[in-house]
Order: structure tokens, then C-alpha cells, then sequence
């Protein structure tokens, strides 16, 4: 778990050029809801440093996001399906091709997964997996094996590291994101290039990270909330009542 945590971490900080991996391009996701009303929000005008900055108020600003893509690193494809906001609260689900996934809930200092029977399969240890069943594991937010996934659940944690960019960040030319009309900023690392598109029209909201290696990300669904069910006591095993010797080495392998 704890290397798709990482690899999705990294194209996600990645979308001006900070480092990441790579992946396939994923299926558009719905327009935003906070640029429904089309106008034109002069980020066009605007010098690339700007424009960043510009998106990663506006992303802060909307308070909560869906992030749904397809990203990579370091030999792995994974698919991406959160919401998130501000407050650290998450809900969606993480996967590997070829090896399975899991679900994630974050409420507060909770965390909730709940891996596939895939994943268990490939990776699990087969006492752990029958003693959880379908069941979520339950831990905290401060339990390293889980740090990646934290931080992937927490909106102001994307907008810092969006707002750190890359070098030599150059504006594009206004292309079409979501149905929306974007401006493309495009900064460069040690890793290579990425591009975040900025909604030209409405709040000028980040609407794609996307690498010059493949890897995509959608964002929308700004200022929905995040899915506040949790789950119950019989619906999770709790981790810190496990024997020492079942922690969750399986699940921080994904």
C-alpha cells in the first residue's frame, strides 16, 4: 500500500512539474460544478507564476475536490478515485493493474482500508486476510505504514505541493479541459514535465495534472462534499488489536 500511496502521491504533486511518475491517460471526469457559469476569469492575461497561483487559491477556495485518473511509478499502473477536502476527510478507492485495491475511508484522525480480494490474493498473508475478511482495516492517521495515503486525502497538502511547481514554468495556449476552456501551465524537474490546466472561464480552478510520461488526473466536483459514512465497528478490525506479528505489512505493500 505503501509504494501505490507513494506513486500516486508524486503524479498528484506533479502537475507543474514536481516529481512524479507515469501512467495511462484516464477518462475525462465530469465538469466542474464551481465553473458552471461560464466567464472569462482573466487568467488568460496572466504570467504562468500567476496563473499557478491563481489555481491553487481557487482549488483551496472550492474546499473539497474528486481527483480521478490514472498514474504511475516505479513499475506500477494505479488508478485513482477520491474526494477529498480540507479538512481530511477521504473517501474512494486505489488500484493497482494487475494486483488489486482498495478501498479508503478518512474521517478526523481515522483511517479505514479495505483491500479487494485481488489484492489479498497477491499480496496479502493469508491468516491476516481470512481474520479480516470483508472487512476494513482500521488505524490512525499518524501510522506510518499509511503516510502516503494520508497525505493523498488531504486538499491543502495537493494545493501545497501544486503551488511548489517545478522550474521554468511556461503558459500554453488555451486549449479544452472538461468542456471548459484552459490554460495550460507547464514547469519541469529532475523527472520530467508537467502540465496543469487552469479553467479559463468560472474560478480558475486546476482541472488536469497531466505528465509528459502519460499520467493523468482529472479534477471536479469542487465544493461537493466528501461522502461522511464511516465504517461501523462490525463493518472493520482494528490494527492496534491485532497480534504484532499480523500487522499490516500486506496492505503497506500495494
Amino acid at each position: 500500500m505503501t509504494a501505490a500511496g507513494a506513486a500516486a502521491a508524486a503524479v498528484l504533486a506533479a502537475g507543474c512539474g514536481g516529481s512524479g511518475g507515469s501512467g495511462g491517460p484516464a477518462a475525462a471526469g465530469s465538469p466542474a460544478a464551481a465553473t458552471a457559469a461560464a466567464s472569462d476569469n482573466g487568467v488568460a492575461a496572466l504570467p504562468a507564476a500567476e496563473i499557478l497561483q491563481r489555481a491553487v487559491q481557487a482549488l483551496r477556495d472550492a474546499r473539497s475536490v474528486r481527483e480521478t485518473g490514472t498514474v504511475g511509478g516505479n513499475g506500477m499502473t494505479i488508478t485513482v478515485d477520491l474526494r477529498l477536502d480540507g479538512a481530511g476527510s477521504c473517501a474512494g478507492t486505489l488500484r493497482q493493474a494487475g494486483v488489486g485495491g482498495f478501498q479508503v475511508v478518512k474521517a478526523g484522525q481515522e483511517l479505514w482500508v479495505k483491500p479487494d480480494h485481488a489484492f489479498w490474493e497477491n499480496n496479502g498473508d493469508p491468516a491476516l486476510a481470512e481474520l479480516v475478511g470483508d472487512r476494513y482495516l482500521k488505524t490512525t492517521s499518524d501510522n506510518p505504514q499509511f503516510a502516503e495515503v494520508v497525505d493523498l486525502c488531504d486538499l491543502g497538502a495537493l494545493a501545497n505541493r501544486l503551488g511548489s511547481g517545478g522550474s521554468d514554468l511556461a503558459k500554453g495556449a488555451a486549449t479544452t479541459v472538461q468542456g471548459h476552456r484552459t490554460i495550460p501551465v507547464t514547469g519541469h524537474s529532475d523527472t520530467g514535465s508537467g502540465t496543469l490546466y487552469v479553467a479559463a472561464d468560472g474560478p480558475a480552478v486546476p482541472l488536469r495534472m497531466e505528465r509528459d510520461t502519460g499520467g493523468r488526473v482529472d479534477l471536479g466536483d469542487f465544493g461537493t462534499p466528501v461522502p461522511s459514512a464511516t465504517p461501523g465497528p462490525d463493518q472493520s478490525v482494528d490494527l492496534d488489536q491485532l497480534q504484532p506479528g499480523a500487522s499490516p505489512s500486506a496492505p503497506a505493500s500495494v
